[in-house]
C-alpha cells in the first residue's frame, strides 16, 4: 500500500516528464532545419550574455531551379530554399490524459488515505492463475497544434525572403 498523495504525486510527475519530452521533441524537430555555428569566445564586457548567444542558427538550404522568361528566351534561376518553409510544422501537446485504475483504498494509523492497485484474479472452480494483474489504463491524447508564435514569425520571414526569389 502506498499513500494516495504519494500515488497522485507520481502521475503528475510521469505526466510532467511526458509533456518535457513531447517539447524536447519539437525542439529536436527544428534543429533538424538549422545548423549552429560557435562563435568566438565573448569579451569579459560581455559576462552577463546567455551562453547560447555563442551560437548562430543557419537555415538549412536546397537549390531549386525555376523556370524564368526572359528576352533571350526561358532561363533557368536558382533559389535557395530554407527546408524550414517546405515541412509541415506543428507543436504537439498533451492534450488529456486519463489514468483509470482500481483501487483497494484504507486509511493508516494517521487517517491517511492508503490505496493498493486491486487484485483482479478471477478464479472459477477449474482454473488456476498464478499471476497478478491489475485494471490500470492510461491514456496520453497529444494534439498537434500551430507552431508558437516566435516560430511562425520566423517561418513567414524566410518564405518573404523566397517569393522575392522566385521569379514570376
Amino acid at each position: 500500500m502506498i499513500k494516495f498523495k504519494a500515488l497522485m504525486n507520481a502521475i503528475h510527475q510521469s505526466i510532467h516528464s511526458a509533456a518535457q519530452a513531447v517539447e524536447a521533441e519539437g525542439v529536436k524537430h527544428i534543429e533538424t532545419f538549422f545548423d549552429a555555428i560557435k562563435h568566438e569566445e565573448l569579451d569579459q564586457n560581455d559576462a552577463g550574455v546567455a551562453p547560447e548567444s555563442h551560437i548562430t542558427h543557419r537555415p538549412k538550404m536546397v537549390a531549386m531551379a525555376f523556370p524564368s522568361r526572359t528576352e533571350k528566351g526561358v532561363e533557368t534561376v536558382m533559389v535557395n530554399v530554407p527546408l524550414i518553409t517546405l515541412s509541415p510544422v506543428s507543436s504537439p501537446r498533451i492534450q488529456e490524459v486519463k489514468f483509470k485504475a482500481e483501487l483497494d483504498v484504507t486509511t493508516n494509523e494517521d487517517n491517511e488515505l492508503m490505496v493498493a492497485f486491486a487484485n483482479s484474479n478471477k478464479r472459477g472452480l477449474l482454473t488456476h492463475c498464478d499471476h497478478k494483474s491489475t485494471n490500470t489504463a492510461i491514456e496520453i491524447t497529444l494534439k498537434g497544434n500551430e507552431p508558437p508564435e516566435g516560430l511562425q514569425l520566423v517561418i513567414e520571414g524566410y518564405e518573404k525572403a523566397l517569393r522575392s526569389q522566385i521569379p514570376g
